[in-house]
């Protein structure tokens, strides 16, 4: 993925050299996936970094002159031995050629990565080793690979080794209270999943012309052809600024600007000036409103949402994948009780209940991410008119509090898919010209403190947790069954 520093998008993540892997071609897999595992971690200001011969040692060059310089340029050798290993010819030189870049192991350089049960040789015995050889406690020991190659501190022991704190201020003299633990947070790397999704590429220009019209509705009325869709586009300083080109003739926004004054800006210095960066986020958000509105999803200006409206005045409902097919109803029927002409009380229809979801670009020290948030709302019996008041606070309200860790991450996961039409990986946002292309990973930050042995696989948790989802009312099952209508990512029925 690319780095963000001052939006120049197209540079390669920075990583070192950090770790070379010697290993034989029989345990590839599972180190190419460690080694996966390992890059994903930052250090500093940068990623960790691997030599894993299946990405960097180029057809036709020297082997051994290849290894021989990896293993110099590196800060440790990892050695990962298994039966295969030590009887293979091509590891046996490579661990010799390590071993003897710090034959005593006073530089540390030799991390032996047990994932076998072997007899280690003379030359690997007097050095400590991390062992992966129980795949339910790998990673425990991935935590302490990690925390080695960072130059972490080795975890102590704290049971007991509290000074003793005696009860003071009593007429009597009780026994010492001793503190033998700590409630503290473990000492170890802990990776937090935001709802943040990474942009990674944009457009690199902004087209510019001059315009009379002061207000976007005024856009609109000028348009002769009302059906045409109207690229999106910003007014600001007696311009108009758009991703969409100018110089087609097709292209209705042609309509209300003087052709003679159309010019391109670079779009990337927009973001070094801080009110074009508040510029460049709005025209990027109007880009995002677009495309939710080509996708039928309907926004709400005053509480900045997106849902979608009933279907023929009946429920919406997508298919979606997450380890297998899954199905949301995302707008239901609302329901209301009130007093009837017996006294007593009566059901009866309150306007939609909607899953919806707030997204809009940000701007942060760290680069430009959309943001996903996703929320509830109520509608009136059109099911596209948002309720407000005071009773209907507490209602949304009720709903965001009981959900749960897992819900909110497959939510996430849920809207991203939403979005890209079952992409799992990019979503692109057409500007009417180039394109917005982002991440659908969320942005991770690391701390240096957490739950040691807890590591976070994104797709894993929120698959593992499907079953631990709280019901809620109205948005289940029973009312899929009962209408039988859906939306599927894979292709669209039933979409207004």
């Amino acid at each position: 993925m690319a780095i963000q520093t001052d939006f120049n998008l197209g540079q390669l993540v920075l990583r070192g050299k950090d770790l070379f892997l010697c290993h034989t071609g029989a345990d590839k897999p599972w180190v190419e996936a460690l080694a996966e595992r390992i890059e994903s971690v930052r250090y500093q200001d940068r990623y960790l970094g691997v030599v894993f011969d299946k990405w960097d040692f180029g057809k036709g060059k020297n082997i051994v002159l290849e290894i021989e310089r990896c293993i110099d340029e590196c800060r440790f050798i990892g050695l990962v031995v298994t039966k295969a290993m030590l009887a293979a010819d091509w590891p046996t030189m490579e661990r010799t050629i390590a071993v003897w870049s710090d034959p005593s192991g006073s530089k540390g350089r030799i991390l032996t990565i047990l994932l076998e049960n072997v007899d280690l040789p003379p030359t690997l015995r007097m050095r400590s080793w991390i062992d992966f050889r129980d795949p339910d406690r790998f990673e425990e020991s991935f935590l302490e690979l990690i925390g080695t190659l960072r130059g972490e501190p080795i975890r102590r022991g704290r049971g007991g080794l509290a000074p003793h704190a005696p009860a003071t201020g009593s007429g009597y003299t009780p026994s010492p209270v001793v503190i033998t633990s700590s409630s503290g947070a473990d000492l170890v790397a802990e990776r937090l999943v935001s709802n943040l999704l990474p942009v990674i590429d944009l457009p690199k220009v902004v087209q510019v012309a001059s315009t009379t019209l002061r207000k976007k509705a005024s856009v609109q009325q000028r348009i002769k052809n009302r059906r045409a869709e109207i690229p999106p586009f910003i007014l600001r300083e007696r311009n108009l600024f758009t991703f969409s080109d100018l110089h087609d003739v097709e292209n209705p926004l042609g309509e209300v600007v003087d052709i003679s004054t159309l010019h391109d800006e670079d779009f990337s210095p927009w973001f070094q000036d801080e009110d074009r960066r508040r510029w460049a986020t709005e025209l990027l958000n109007v880009c995002l409103r677009q495309h939710c509105w080509n996708r039928y999803l309907r926004f709400d200006s005053k509480g900045q949402r997106y849902f979608f409206t009933p279907y023929r005045g009946q429920p919406k409902r997508i298919t979606w994948h997450l380890n297998g097919k899954r199905t949301r109803e995302v707008t239901t029927p609302h329901y209301a009780m009130k007093t009837g002409e017996d006294g007593g009380p009566v059901k009866y229809q309150f306007g939609w209940r909607h899953q919806g979801l707030r997204a809009n670009f940000v701007h942060l020290p760290a680069g430009l991410f959309l943001r996903i948030e996703p929320t509830y709302l109520l509608t009136k019996e059109d099911g596209k008119s948002p309720r407000g008041g005071v009773r209907v606070g507490p209602i949304l309200s009720h709903w965001l509090n009981q959900e749960r860790n897992g819900q909110i991450l497959r939510s996430l996961r849920f809207w991203s898919l939403v979005l890209t039409r079952g992409n799992k990986s990019r979503l692109e946002i057409p500007t009417g010209h180039e394109r917005i292309l982002i991440d659908l990973r969320p942005a991770t930050a690391d701390m240096a403190f957490g739950i040691n042995g807890d590591f976070i696989d994104y797709d894993s948790l929120i698959a593992a947790e499907y079953e631990d989802d709280l019901a809620v009312p109205e948005l289940g099952e029973d009312a899929n069954k009962q209408y039988g209508l859906f939306d599927s990512l894979e292709g669209t029925s039933g979409d207004t």
